[in-house]
């Protein structure tokens, strides 16, 4: 095997092809779906953190700003 091929991640496998990712397709199927779906449970929450309490982030990010901008 050259130095400069790509290899899987997860499994070691050797990539063929350009992989994004750096997981071969396998890896992909089996662990991308679980994944994928606490991403996007995980998105909705902080969405709904930050509906809830939106005016504080803002303004804490604001004074932060202030803060190290002097």
């Amino acid at each position: 095997m050259a130095q400069n091929e790509k290899q899987c991640l997860v499994c070691k496998r050797s990539l063929s092809g350009k992989g994004k990712y750096g997981v071969c397709p396998d890896c992909i199927n089996k662990y991308g779906t679980p994944i994928a779906a606490l991403t996007s449970v995980g998105i909705v929450f902080v969405g709904k953190k930050l509906l809830k309490g939106g005016g504080k982030v803002v303004k804490a990010a604001w004074n932060m700003y202030r803060n190290i901008k002097g």
